[in-house]
């Protein structure tokens, strides 16, 4: 059951994938089309003074296009939330792939890294600077070809590339000497430290600069000295160490990175950054088939589709587009407007046959139009007493700031989480909502209602819902995975799921980890005390399911990983404690 009423009736909402400081990541289904989307959702009342860096990182969305960046697909602004609908990458965070394998072949390293150097010199060619690379910000989509995340720290310098800036941000492991001083900067020579710490975590399995205290910390990042482990090879030392280089003026530049002998290695050819797809291409096929939907004519819906103006209609043209690229059947849901039919007493009109293509076409506008004003507002008015105030969200001290003038972005040191909001566990299987029973048109239709109901009330009274001790009904199963494309899942010795979340429960207890269970799924979560406060260090989701060998015609159980929100190395080794503690095996 969809909880915003922004997203009503245009998405399915599901799980959720991702949290963060203010904001969180839920899988979605796009209704018209049935594509899976990523639905990012802020909220307005814990941005504060984090306002302008989802302005800018709307706007750098919005101006690019990059076959290795996250697409944008449409952007929902409601007086309490702010929804992006992003591309759904099935594979995962990168850092997960790391965990999984401790650290990456030469070759392997090689191919992703020729992909993310790829990413970034065609944002320096747009005049962004990312400045927050790291794995954790790198998706894998289902054949494993990488995307590019999170653009809330990025920066397009007034003057140009060429100009500083001075803001100090970004993730502080991954800080280049530089914002470490507090010193202005190059924003696309503080990307090339980020690219040199993030390819030797690749390569290692370990950050080349790492320390209990952030002061530490700094001091090692100062000196540039770190440790070579002996599984390196030459070539890969020294093009790590050109990106190291504590002089920003002696680092290497992405230009020439692009032809680095390693980038090249098997190769034989410099890493391209031009785009291999142009989103805002024009396809007829797609467009006939949005035409043929919406009752309009090709060119009035290439007109109305070319504004780019971030809306249901630019989310669906991309969507088909990607299924077109991938030769997929271009379809449309048609169930989509039964189910519209079912809430809007206009809906009838738009596939109305005799109808003139202009009306019907209205009808459509309209009823796009009424979803976004009528249902954001059906539940976020309650909350908004000056309407004139909506623009501007209300102040929050939950985090400090050290901001430039060309960009208000949030200082190196980590983000704090506001609040100390408990985690909901989101239901392993969401179905899609019923149809709703016919209505009856008549006067007696509300005292038929109120008569039903007051039954209602009365049998529940008398006999109240049965519920099974531990594991719900609807979860007395764990979900069954297909060994094809099986992404952050280890295998276990154990043939009960049920041992299975028992045994992790403990082991993570005895190592003071905060868990919780429901059904088969278990967060978990290490917090920090930090003065007379706590923070959440990690936060982590674990999931029993059964793994089906196709080959062999056997279920074993598995354990789905998903990393929440928190400090990604120490989930690292949370997770390898895991593997060990339950004897599971890759």
């Amino acid at each position: 059951m969809v909880r915003y009423g922004a997203l009503k009736s245009l998405y399915d909402v599901d799980k959720t994938i991702g949290t963060g400081g203010f904001a969180k990541v839920k899988l979605g289904t796009h209704l018209l089309t049935g594509e899976k989307v990523a639905i990012k959702i802020m909220d307005k009342n814990m941005l504060g003074d984090d306002y302008p860096r989802v302005k800018m990182e709307l706007e750098a969305l919005k101006n690019i296009s990059h076959h290795h960046i996250c697409k944008l697909y449409q952007v929902i602004e409601t007086p309490s939330n702010f929804f992006m609908i992003m591309e759904y990458c099935l594979g995962g965070e990168l850092f997960d792939h790391i965990v999984e394998k401790s650290r990456l072949t030469e070759s392997e390293a090689r191919t992703f890294f020729r992909q993310i150097v790829s990413a970034v010199a065609y944002l320096h060619s747009k005049g962004y600077v990312h400045r927050d690379l790291k794995p954790e910000n790198i998706l894998l989509d289902k054949e494993l070809n990488l995307k590019l995340i999170d653009f809330g720290l990025c920066a397009k310098p007034k003057g140009g590339m060429l100009s500083h800036l001075q803001t100090s941000c970004g993730s502080p492991t991954y800080a280049a000497p530089e914002l470490i001083k507090g010193e202005k900067y190059l924003g696309s020579e503080v990307d090339v430290w980020s690219l040199g710490v993030l390819l030797f975590a690749i390569l290692c399995g370990f950050l080349p600069f790492d320390c209990d205290s952030i002061e530490g910390l700094y001091k090692k990042i100062l000196t540039g000295k770190y440790e070579e482990p002996p599984w390196l090879s030459k070539e890969s030392r020294q093009v790590i160490k050109e990106m190291l280089q504590v002089d920003p003026r002696r680092r290497i530049t992405v230009n020439k990175l692009l032809s680095h002998p390693w980038m090249t290695m098997g190769y034989y050819e410099p890493v391209s950054f031009k785009t291999l797809h142009q989103y805002r291409e024009r396809n007829e096929e797609v467009l006939e088939v949005m035409a043929s939907f919406h009752g309009t004519s090709i060119e009035d819906e290439w007109t109305r589709v070319s504004r780019w103006m971030y809306d249901y209609d630019t989310a669906t043209y991309q969507l088909l587009l990607e299924k077109h690229r991938l030769e997929l059947p271009l379809t449309m849901n048609t169930n989509f407007c039964n189910r519209f039919r079912q809430k809007r007493s206009y809906i009838p009109v738009l596939m109305q046959r005799g109808t003139p293509v202009q009306e019907r076409r209205h009808s459509y506008s309209k009823l796009v139009t009424t979803i976004n004003n009528n249902d954001c507002g059906s539940i976020e008015k309650l909350n908004v007493k000056n309407k004139e105030n909506w623009s501007t969200p209300p102040k929050s001290r939950k985090r400090t700031h050290a901001t430039g003038s060309e960009d208000l972005i949030s200082p190196i040191p980590t983000k704090v989480t506001p609040g100390q909001k408990k985690v909901i566990i989101s239901q392993l299987n969401n179905d899609l909502p019923s149809t709703p029973p016919p209505v009856v048109s008549s006067s007696s239709n509300k005292l038929l209602c109120s008569i039903e109901k007051k039954i209602n009330q009365v049998r529940n009274v008398l006999t109240p819902r049965k519920r099974t001790p531990g594991i719900d009904k609807a979860e007395k199963l764990p979900t069954v995975l297909l060994d094809k494309n099986l992404c952050n899942v280890s295998t276990t010795s154990f043939t009960n799921p049920q041992d299975v979340i028992s045994q992790l429960n403990t082991a993570l207890q005895q190592k003071g980890i905060i868990c919780k269970i429901k059904g088969f799924t278990l967060r978990g979560k290490i917090v920090e005390r930090r003065g007379e406060g706590e923070n959440c260090k990690l936060s982590f989701e674990l999931e029993v399911c059964m793994v089906k060998l196709a080959s062999r015609n056997e279920l074993l159980v598995g354990i789905k990983r998903k990393r929440l929100k928190g400090d990604a190395w120490c989930y690292k080794q949370v997770c390898e404690q895991i593997l060990k503690l339950t004897n599971t095996n890759s």
